[in-house]
């Protein structure tokens, strides 16, 4: 009897045929992980704080002073909350706000100020740490709004503006120079500041959003890039195109690690150090992604940097969803993507969850007592100031989710899958093989049910034997009967445990050839 061994999980590859990607590789995976030379199950989410008043569309973080507070904005208006109170910040002066059915918010905190922007409505800032609510930015311009606000140093940096009416697709506009919880003093150049305002671009394509590297500022359109410097003197500002062949999908698609970018381009994903470029979804994930993305709601597309777990999460409403409801997860250490389901959400934020929480409490949980147990000391305090937790919008329920938190999603199991097809046991596709057993090397907390399935033709229907249970903790192998030239496997946890996959091994029989 043969051995066939498929080494340490390295990550899916939807785009390639599976008689082409080393066995390593999985064709169709979800609500998975890899790292540590392993595929795991993701870790699920929890409802926290009190409700928002608000389906919310977007959240930051505010810290000042011992208070720590969530600013989340809605489709009209814009609350603060502490975790258990919901506080309306919406402008007393200039009305509920105009958010576009197909866009979002973007925000900064500038100065230690936070500022909000709809790309409709004037800029939104707290005027000062004390203030009580947003109103439209200090100094800003009359009759002026842009598509996105960033900050680069001490400077505010407005693109793709819209003065009196009057589009300007690729102007971008900066005020003076400010610090120490101020706000720029103008935002129109004179001798006695270093204000000012440019057009960028030699092309068709408009800026969409921008970003610092560190030293730089990178400005995106929809088809280039550009690199914005700081020089001085009577110009402030240099700008020199980048990249004439890249630029991002909507606004919110980049983010920095390790003094790069992680962009979603117009069709890629690319990292980039302001030098040079290079696409990582390239004959891996990227067709699979960008076919299907909701083509109404794509601009909600956002990517959100887990840094805990080194994880670039691109987050996106599927065809037919308004909402985000899939993530595809890049993690940049060892190169590998996998995908996670989402709960309708428009935003995911770093920040401390579960402020001025003094202990962890069986009754304000929503999962169940085994989800807790694996990750929770019972009396502990609810958050470390300098422990960065992951929060979620949930916009289709009108929730706040912490992300990456227990074993299911919110009180409900979820299904962790992982498949391959189209093993050639022997590297002979003419020859037919019979599959006898499977060692899963693996562990976890409980059953994982465990497939195999064969076809005669490598993309054919593979017809799968009846799950077999597989526990890590009292099993070694299982009987797995399936005959074929192509042969498939498939793994599923749907309970609320965990579960992680180091490879195995397949002993099978070879019955002739075809």
């Amino acid at each position: 009897m043969a051995v066939f061994q498929a080494g340490l999980p390295k990550g899916v590859a939807k785009d390639i045929n599976n008689l082409a990607i080393p066995a390593e590789f999985y064709s169709h995976v979800n609500n998975v992980r890899f790292g540590d030379g392993a595929a795991k199950k993701i870790s699920g989410h929890d409802s926290v704080f009190t409700a928002p008043s608000v389906a919310p569309y977007f959240l930051i973080n505010w810290t000042t002073g011992t208070n720590s507070y969530w600013f989340y904005a809605g489709a009209a208006k814009i609350y603060r909350t502490d975790g258990s109170t919901n506080t309306d910040f919406t402008r007393a002066s200039g009305g509920d706000y105009s958010l576009t059915a197909t866009q979002n918010w973007v925000g900064i905190v500038y100065n230690g100020l936070v500022i909000l922007n709809n790309g409709v409505d004037d800029p939104q800032c707290l005027a000062n740490t004390g203030a009580s609510a947003f109103t439209d930015l200090t100094n800003w311009p009359a009759s002026t709004t842009c598509k996105s606000m960033r900050a680069f140093g001490n400077y505010l940096i407005a693109l793709n503006l819209t003065e009196s009416s009057t589009i300007y697709p690729n102007k971008i506009r900066w005020g003076d120079a400010a610090e120490n919880f101020a706000l720029p003093s103008s935002w129109t150049a004179s001798a006695t500041n270093d204000a000012g305002s440019t057009t960028v671009g030699d092309e068709g394509d408009f800026i969409v959003d921008g970003l610092q590297l560190g030293s730089v500022f990178i400005i995106y359109k929809e088809q280039s890039t550009w690199l914005m410097s700081f020089i001085g003197g009577n110009l402030v500002f240099s700008f020199k195109k980048l990249f004439s062949d890249s630029g991002v999908l909507s606004r919110n698609c980049v983010a920095e690690f390790n003094n790069q970018h992680f962009v979603v381009t117009q069709g890629d994903l690319i990292i980039h150090n302001g030098v040079s470029k290079k696409s990582v979804a390239n004959n891996t994930v990227r067709r699979e992604l960008f076919d299907n993305i909701d083509s109404t709601n794509y601009a909600k597309t956002f990517v959100y940097h887990n840094k805990s777990k080194s994880e670039m999460w691109v987050c996106y409403p599927q065809i037919g969803s308004t909402n985000c409801d899939k993530a595809l997860i890049y993690n940049y250490i060892n190169d590998s993507f996998s995908f996670r389901d989402l709960p309708g959400i428009q935003h995911i934020a770093s920040g401390i969850v579960n402020p001025g929480a003094s202990t962890v409490v069986w009754s304000a949980q929503s999962q169940s007592w085994i989800a807790y147990n694996t990750t929770e000391t019972w009396g502990e305090r609810g958050y470390n100031p300098a422990d960065m937790s992951t929060l979620m919008a949930g916009t289709s329920n009108t929730k706040f989710f912490r992300g990456d938190y227990g074993t299911d999603f919110a009180g409900a199991n979820f299904t962790m899958t992982l498949e391959r097809k189209g093993l050639v046991l022997d590297k002979n596709p003419n020859t037919v093989v019979s599959v006898r057993k499977m060692t899963p090397r693996g562990s976890g907390t409980g059953s994982v049910n465990v497939y195999v399935g064969s076809s005669m033709t490598p993309n054919g229907t593979y017809t799968y034997s009846n799950p077999q249970s597989f526990n890590p903790n009292t099993q070694n192998k299982i009987d797995a009967r399936s005959t074929g030239k192509y042969i498939a496997v498939k793994f599923e946890q749907t309970t609320n445990k965990e579960f992680e996959l180091n490879g195995y091994d397949l002993e099978y029989d070879i019955v002739g050839e075809r």
